[in-house]
């Protein structure tokens, strides 16, 4: 799955020294989460976005001075400017963005074996701490970055902590357990720190390689799911189909779902041919500890499997309440686009902690 280290390589395989942000600290209302990053390139132009407006201007223009000095430097975005017809961007909120230089020409080769490093984990979906040093009373501290992964093993890099570095390393691997970015500050040294958590991308599982299917995996990818289709039609479940999934079976569907490995990372949407096939398939993986299942279909199908499911197979209240049915947000959506949009957006809403909706279970079943 590309990510912002992907088009970082492109540039460094041209021999361009770019700029790297990512937002470290954040207070009060801002576009954009701790960990958002972009890549600005030389002539200004920039990949992914640390919000829009104004404030995302400062950071781009930090970053020409960065590429230019070769010092990286801490950029504070405030949002907290009155309100008026001229203000862009007023979210009401501070954030802290810290702007390194990647490929200059005396660090290059360092920097190509790091990223080197970073990709290999991201392949093979590892987790991996990025830990960089953003402010120290040692300026040849500042910048300093080191990859660190399970066990607090250094990896790739030094930060130059001395006696600290073991201090860092556990802090990471904490934040590795923990799976979320932290902050980490050294009194002795007046040394701040930022550890940024790569984490296995969430992955979202579609069951049924139809109509919907289609925009359903670019609307995963462009949120960075990590998308596997599966079907048993061949002339559907093809990678010309869907050429942007990671992974695309054409199997059959029950046999599939039961051997293809799955955790509380996972995301499951049933949207296959008929209601047989998403009982065959709720048998499999309603007992799993996934992150979230949805199955598509009438009002008059979905209480038809659920009926089945507890009379035929005994299956409790409790364990068909996980299944979200009706799929998706209640948006109005007719066309396969838009159903794919309030599916996704459900998925979203799970995955980012959001309100929770009454499934059709909740009332199917009352007599």
């Amino acid at each position: 799955m590309p990510t912002l280290y992907h088009a970082l390589k492109r540039q460094l395989e041209r021999h361009h020294t770019v700029a790297f942000a990512t937002v470290t600290d954040v207070k009060g209302s801002v576009p954009r989460e701790v960990g958002a990053q972009m890549l600005i390139h030389p002539l200004g132009q920039h990949e992914g976005t640390v919000g829009g407006g104004c404030g995302e201007a400062d950071v781009i223009r930090g970053g020409m001075d960065v590429m230019q000095s070769g010092r990286p430097a801490n950029v504070q975005v405030d949002l907290t400017e009155p309100i008026s017809m001229q203000a862009t961007g007023v979210c009401g909120g501070l954030m802290n963005v810290f702007v390194e230089a990647w490929g200059l020409p005396e660090r290059r080769s360092q920097d190509v074996t790091m990223l080197e490093t970073i990709l290999s984990a991201i392949k093979q979906q590892t987790p991996l701490a990025i830990v960089r040093v953003l402010r120290s009373d040692d300026p040849a501290c500042v910048g300093q970055r080191a990859v660190v992964g399970a066990g607090a093993q250094v990896s790739w890099g030094e930060l130059g902590l001395g006696d600290d570095a073991e201090t860092v390393h556990q802090a990471a691997e904490q934040a590795l357990k923990q799976g979320r970015h932290r902050s980490l500050h050294l009194p002795a040294t007046a040394t701040d720190l930022f550890v940024e958590v790569l984490q296995r991308p969430p992955r979202l599982m579609i069951v049924g390689a139809g109509h919907i299917a289609v925009p359903l995996c670019q609307l995963g990818v462009l949120c960075d799911f990590s998308v596997t289709v599966i079907d048993d039609r061949a002339q559907f479940a093809n990678a010309q189909r869907f050429p942007l999934a990671d992974t695309v079976i054409a199997a059959d569907i029950q046999q599939t779902v039961r051997e293809l490995a799955s955790d509380e990372n996972t995301y499951v949407v049933l949207v296959t041919r008929g209601h047989t096939l998403d009982v065959a398939c709720l048998l499999e993986l309603i007992d799993r500890p996934l992150a979230y299942i949805g199955m598509i279909g009438s009002r008059r199908r979905l209480r038809a499997v659920f009926e089945l499911l507890q009379s035929e197979y005994g299956m409790a209240r409790e364990q068909l309440a996980q299944v979200h049915a009706p799929i998706g947000l209640p948006i109005g959506a007719e066309t396969p686009a838009e159903i794919a949009v309030c599916i996704m957006a459900e998925i979203i809403n799970v995955y980012r902690g959001g309100q929770t909706s009454r499934h059709l279970i909740e009332t199917a079943l009352e007599k």
